[in-house]
């Protein structure tokens, strides 16, 4: 019996196609099996069987997996560096190079590299060593010595008991946050080896006015529930009613205009002149200056008796303010005020110094963009952009830790000696500044 064997139009073109050439395809320019096979207008089994008779094999699944994610075009060095050098996260990486972050920690493991820790600077949440700034305040000898003296002349009796105890607190009537967070933005241009001194040296967080001597428990019972944005007076209202109404000039009518986290809405609200002594506490621990500068108006929106935004007209330091002109100072939106406001109470402003001092026809207000400033409030209020300052500089004094304006070389009458010399004498270090946005609205 004769058995005919029929070949196939593809069996018969074998000889014409060498195993270099699939090789070459397969290994060489990295094709997969299919693209191979539709190079040689062949099927997928036949340039499989033609490799493994070849001796030379196919990839695995994951070489396979990894060429078709061009994982191979990204070199261990590249990876090493960014981790190394450059301090990236697995995060990082993955998205510079679009991979997921398990295909970032999958090499590293590959390759036997250990992986730092997730803490510090190396944290996503990472803020800079705020941290590390709060602890260095809270246990310095200027804290301890605030405290003690808070003690001293309490005689170590609990301002709300009145009874000498034991375990006692100074509790920061203006939260201790707000207070960092004044400090960092008006540090934030100094250099990194100066910037922690500052802060830990500014005497906002050891204001006598502002401490409180109570009880563990007294404290404990203030700070129940943690609201960070309630007004510093609700807090110990909501524990002690007949004591915050004594101690802060507020009524408990005041009190009940705010909501169940001691926030304000700005709403129904007044508009009036006030004095630098009404707005210092607020300017002191809210404003990143914390100062408050020669002013011609005092302006302040009231809800009852409570202040929810501040601002303060005048020349300023200014020497080239003209004429008819007022510079916007300060301005001030407390953190218990739900925001936004300062657009609608900048209006409110404007309309009260046309109506009241029609001398003055136009307003100007600087962002000072070394803090981070860029005048998106101005904007917003229909202001217009005027232009920038030129970069401008201040002095560090490191015996003092202290920000001191330029100004401070200038002042000094009947010495014959410069700007620089002074400030060389003095041992104050010169600190480079941003510029400063104008913004301007004629009235």
């Amino acid at each position: 019996m004769k058995i005919k064997i029929r070949l196939t139009s593809e069996s018969l073109r074998d000889t014409t196609i060498t195993d270099e050439q699939i090789a070459r395809l397969y290994w060489d320019q990295k094709l997969s099996i299919s693209a191979t096979a539709k190079k040689l207008n062949k099927s997928d089994g036949f340039v499989k069987k033609r490799l493994h008779k070849s001796g030379r094999g196919t990839r695995s699944v994951r070489e396979g997996s990894r060429l078709w994610r061009k994982s191979d075009e990204i070199t261990n060095e590249q990876l090493i560096y960014l981790y190394d050098q450059l301090e990236w996260s697995c995060g990082k990486i993955s998205l510079h190079f679009g991979k997921s972050e398990a295909f970032v920690q999958q090499r590293f493991i590959s390759m036997g590299k250990h992986r730092r820790k997730n803490v510090g600077r190396y944290n996503g949440s990472w803020k800079g060593g705020i941290t590390d700034i709060r602890n260095s305040i809270r246990s310095g000898s200027l804290c301890l010595n605030w405290r003690n003296e808070a003690f001293e002349r309490q005689q170590y009796k609990s301002e709300i008991s009145e009874q000498q105890i034991r375990r006692l607190n100074c509790h920061h009537i203006y939260p201790f946050h707000i207070i960092l967070k004044s400090s960092l933005t008006q540090h934030r241009p100094l250099p990194e080896e100066y910037r922690d001194l500052a802060i830990t040296h500014d005497s906002r967080f050891y204001g006598a006015d502002n401490g409180l001597v109570i009880s563990k428990d007294e404290h404990d019972e203030i700070e129940k529930g943690k609201l960070e944005s309630a007004h510093p007076w609700w807090k110990i209202w909501q524990a002690y009613p007949d004591f915050a109404v004594n101690r802060s000039n507020l009524s408990h009518d005041d009190f009940l205009l705010c909501d169940d986290k001691g926030q304000l809405q700005p709403t129904e609200y007044t508009i009036q002149k006030s004095t630098a002594k009404e707005i210092r506490q607020i300017i002191r621990y809210e404003h990143y200056l914390g100062t408050i500068p020669r002013s011609q108006l005092i302006l302040v929106a009231k809800r009852g008796n409570i202040i929810i935004d501040v601002a303060t007209f005048g020349t300023g330091t200014n020497r080239f303010i003209k004429e008819g002109v007022w510079e916007l100072t300060r301005l001030c939106i407390p953190f218990y005020v739900v925001r936004p406001f300062a657009c609608d109470f900048l209006a409110q402003c404007c309309t009260y110094i046309k109506d009241n001092h029609p001398q003055i026809n136009s307003l100007v207000a600087f962002a000072d963009s070394s803090v981070g400033h860029n005048g998106g409030i101005y904007r917003m209020a229909g202001w217009q952009k005027a232009g920038k300052t030129p970069p401008s500089y201040a002095y560090f004094d490191p015996t003092t830790f202290k920000l001191k304006h330029k100004a401070s070389c200038r002042r000094i009458q009947g010495i014959d000696k410069t700007e620089r010399e002074l400030a060389q004498e003095r041992g104050w270090i010169r600190i480079p500044l941003g510029l400063k946005y104008r913004y301007t609205l004629p009235l």
